[in-house]
C-alpha cells in the first residue's frame, strides 16, 4: 500500500526550506551537521519527498527559522475527503452526551434505554441505540463515565 503525499504541499515547504537556507548562505552540509541527518534526507526534504514532523522541525532550528514561517502558506480548507453522514451523527450525539454529563444527568446509573429517550427529549436527536452504546462505551475508555451492571444491563453513571 503506497503512502498518501500532499505532494504540493510538500514541495511547497522544500522550496521555503531551501530558500532560506540557501539565505543564511549555508550548504546542505552544514544542515547535516547541525541535525545529525544525512545529505539525502536533507536533499529529499528540500525536494518536497515525505518528511516527518520532527525532520522538519529540526531542519527549521538549523536554519534559523520558525517553522510557522515556513508553513505559512494557503493550502486550502477542503479536507481530503467529507465526513460520513454516521460520523457526523456520531460526532453530533457524543457533543450532547458530554453535554448531558456535564448537567449532572449521568449523576444516578442510567441504562442505554434512558439515554436515547434523553437525547430526543432534550435535543430532538433520534438515534439508535446501538449508536449511543458504542459512543457511552468510549466515553468509559475515556474516563468521562463508569459502567455498572442493572438487571443484566448495562447502566452508565459519572465519578
Amino acid at each position: 500500500m503506497s503512502r498518501y503525499k500532499k505532494t504540493t504541499a510538500l514541495k511547497a515547504i522544500g522550496k521555503r526550506l531551501k530558500r532560506q537556507r540557501e539565505k543564511e548562505k549555508l550548504q546542505i552540509e552544514d544542515v547535516v551537521e547541525m541535525t545529525g541527518f544525512t545529505y539525502k534526507k536533507i536533499s529529499d526534504v528540500e525536494s518536497g519527498e515525505e518528511t516527518s514532523l520532527s525532520y522538519f522541525i529540526e531542519i527549521c532550528l538549523a536554519i534559523n527559522i520558525q517553522p510557522k514561517d515556513i508553513l505559512d502558506f494557503n493550502v486550502g480548507t477542503k479536507p481530503r475527503f467529507n465526513l460520513s453522514s454516521t460520523r457526523k451523527e456520531k460526532t453530533r450525539l457524543t457533543s450532547r452526551l458530554i453535554e448531558s454529563i456535564n448537567q449532572g444527568f449521568f449523576k444516578k446509573p442510567r441504562y442505554n434505554s434512558e439515554v436515547v429517550i434523553k437525547l430526543k427529549e432534550d435535543f430532538g436527536v433520534v438515534s439508535s441505540s446501538s449508536n449511543v452504546s458504542a459512543i457511552l462505551r468510549r466515553l468509559v475508555d475515556e474516563g468521562s463515565l463508569k459502567i455498572t451492571k442493572g438487571q443484566n444491563r448495562n447502566q452508565y453513571y459519572q465519578k
